[in-house]
């Protein structure tokens, strides 16, 4: 069985230095937690760091326009990564970054007001 993973690449990979810091398993991706400023809604969002990043020699520059799905207000950001994909700057209107933990408790808390 080991064999056929590694042959089909399913074989366990390190982790990237982003991947430890953020507690995010993904080599490829890096994830960004932002909260909406007029319904709260947490979004949990993924960058490709081969295809969604631009490289600036030496740091990478992330443009998206984040929609949530509770109120679907336009947030648009500007994330700038350091070499080891690791956020060194950012601005966003309409919404504001947390981190992986509150975003994980404002999910909690949503799954308990609907039960």
């Amino acid at each position: 069985m080991g064999f056929l993973k590694k042959l089909l690449g399913g074989a366990d990979r390190p982790e990237s230095k982003a991947s430890q810091s953020t507690g995010n398993t993904d080599p490829r991706g890096v994830y960004f937690y932002v909260q909406c400023d007029r319904c709260g809604a947490p979004v949990r969002l993924r960058a490709d760091k081969q295809h969604d990043l631009l490289d600036e020699g030496g740091r990478y520059v992330w443009h998206k326009t984040i929609v949530d799905n509770r109120c679907f207000r336009p947030m648009p950001t500007v994330v700038t990564l350091n070499a080891s994909f690791e956020m060194v700057a950012h601005e966003i209107t309409g919404g504001h970054y947390i981190t992986r933990e509150e975003y994980e408790t404002l999910l909690a808390e949503q799954q308990k007001a609907r039960d």
